[in-house]
């Protein structure tokens, strides 16, 4: 197979990844598919853009999502041309990532999404399996896995990775907003992969997943599945920066972290 770029190359498939942690932490019905829904509504406003769609989905341990509920993610991102895949580790992420050719074709990551919780310098995969992704675990994805700089897609401008879990872009030390970003996992996955991050230096504010927030409100498609909210078109409303930070005192606001970035963070709207 020849090389991306090369004048044999016979074409070139554009991927958007979305991870999705498990949720293990809450168990309020409203809480405990949001990590899917989300997923799902990424899908359908974004999943047309690319080539190829994939959730890679973490279940947790026992009990932590039903057979029924993964059906449920499962067939709602089918829906909307997507393909959901669970997998058990860091290095089933790393290995769909670095996998550089689909049907004949090269194929390279453009957008990389996480939904799941977070601490400063850990994304939690599955916190009740001690799955955690640090940033001794980023090497393991290979930088030539994501699009080249150079390359333009018509239906959709740019390539980044976006951290919806909690205070990616927070090293959690003492000090100022601008030394805890440059020292981030965010800052790590911008250095490593050579591509734009975007993270919150605060927790994420996961509240508009369900509209107004009353889980058992009659939307017509809102449905029970295991004492979990879900609607088939997924979240409702966006996350948001929020606040709290393991400092008490950093700004909310998603910000953009560039590759070799150490200064002159600014912060940006995301939907």
């Amino acid at each position: 197979m020849p090389e991306y770029g090369s004048t044999t190359e016979p074409c070139l498939k554009r991927e958007y990844v979305i991870v999705v942690g498990a949720e293990d932490y809450y168990e309020r019905p409203g809480n405990k598919m949001m990590f899917m829904a989300h997923a799902v509504r990424y899908v359908r406003r974004h999943g047309s853009r690319f080539d190829i769609t994939t959730v890679l989905y973490f279940r947790g341990g026992p009990g932590v999502h039903t057979d029924r509920q993964v059906a449920a993610l499962t067939s709602s991102v089918r829906k909307y041309g997507g393909a959901a895949k669970e997998v058990r580790s860091w290095g089933d992420v790393a290995s769909h990532i670095n996998a550089k050719t689909v049907d004949g074709c090269q194929k390279r990551v453009q957008v990389l999404i996480f939904f799941a919780h977070g601490s400063p310098g850990r994304i939690w995969l599955s916190a009740d399996e001690g799955l955690f992704l640090t940033a001794g675990d980023l090497a393991r994805v290979d930088a030539g896995s994501f699009t080249p700089k150079s390359d333009r897609n018509p239906r959709y401008a740019s390539r980044h990775v976006t951290s919806w879990a909690c205070q990616t872009g927070n090293a959690g030390q003492a000090g100022n907003a601008e030394q805890n970003l440059k020292d981030s996992l965010a800052q790590e996955m911008a250095d490593l992969w050579d591509i734009q991050a975007r993270a919150s230096i605060t927790q994420t504010d996961y509240t508009g997943t369900w509209a107004g927030w009353r889980p058992w409100d009659t939307n017509d498609d809102r449905e029970d599945i295991d004492n979990a909210v879900w609607e088939d078109d997924g979240a409702d409303g966006s996350v948001r920066s929020g606040s709290g930070s393991a400092q008490g005192t950093m700004p909310s606001g998603m910000y953009v972290l560039n590759p070799g970035q150490s200064s002159r963070y600014g912060d940006i709207e995301l939907d």
